[in-house]
């Protein structure tokens, strides 16, 4: 029967727990993933909560208008000097280093937390 099972999952591409002795270190297993992932997501709300944070600090930004998905540029109306005085401002909260080609792409917080997300994880500093 365990053949059958084995056969069965490899077919459907489920992973297969082999050194599991009951069923129910399989459902512990797979409730561990699911938490891994909700962590995940936690940690990407809380960086985009900080990146927000950031951007509200900006004294030249009306905070009402600050949301995740507002473009510098058009909503928050950021000239070219004021994006580069808030990439600075986010390069030191968050310890990493923004080349200018990248600091061009990035429009609003959910790019920003997307970047800090995409840089190898000895750069960033995650105190707040």
């Amino acid at each position: 029967m365990l053949n059958l099972r084995n056969a069965i999952l490899s077919h459907v591409k489920i992973g297969v727990y082999s050194n599991r002795r009951s069923n129910g270190e399989y459902l512990y297993g797979m409730c561990r993933h699911v938490q891994l992932l909700r962590n995940h997501s936690t940690d990407q709300d809380q960086l985009i909560n900080r990146v927000i944070g950031l951007v509200k600090k900006f004294d030249k930004i009306d905070e009402a208008k600050v949301t995740e998905t507002a473009d510098f540029q058009k909503d928050l109306s950021l000239d070219s000097l004021d994006r580069v005085e808030l990439v600075m401002a986010i390069e030191e909260e968050f310890s990493v280093e923004i080349p200018d080609a990248e600091a061009d792409k990035l429009n609003c917080c959910a790019d920003v937390a997307k970047y800090i997300t995409s840089c190898p994880s000895e750069k960033v500093s995650e105190t707040s």
